[in-house]
């Protein structure tokens, strides 16, 4: 009977590296009240969750940038579109937004607003210009 129950708890412990574990931080309710951004990697994800962007592929779809341009009321410039994109973020217009920064890290947390939704509507963009042409 023991050698059962230590069989059935293997088979449980194996079993459980082939569970599908993608969706769990969606389950966190503060997972989409947020964006993250990565200032090392140059990325910003939505919140705790998997959906991210790299800034990277910004200086390839530039004409893409005008409404989040005409949110924030400046221009991507170069030479280093991702970095200004970022520094954007980091510094909205009119302080509408106060970005906080997680620790002594990288990470910064972005409320969810209008000029932040905007931002992620044109990473969406940005990626589908890029990918999908």
């Amino acid at each position: 009977m023991l050698r059962l129950a230590g069989l059935t708890l293997v088979f449980a412990f194996f079993l459980t590296g082939c569970l599908k574990t993608d969706g769990l931080l969606q389950r966190d309710p503060t997972a989409n009240e947020y964006y993250k951004l990565d200032t090392q990697d140059l990325r910003v994800c939505r919140g705790e969750t998997s959906r991210c962007y790299a800034l990277a592929p910004i200086a390839s779809a530039r004409t893409v940038l005008r409404p989040m341009e005409e949110k924030y009321g400046r221009r991507v410039a170069g030479p280093n579109y991702p970095l200004n994109f970022a520094r954007m973020l980091l510094n909205p217009p009119n302080n509408s937004y106060t970005p906080e920064r997680q620790g002594e890290g990288r990470f910064y947390h972005l409320p969810m607003n209008e000029y932040t939704d905007t931002a992620w509507s044109t990473l969406e963009d940005v990626y589908r210009a890029y990918y999908e042409n």
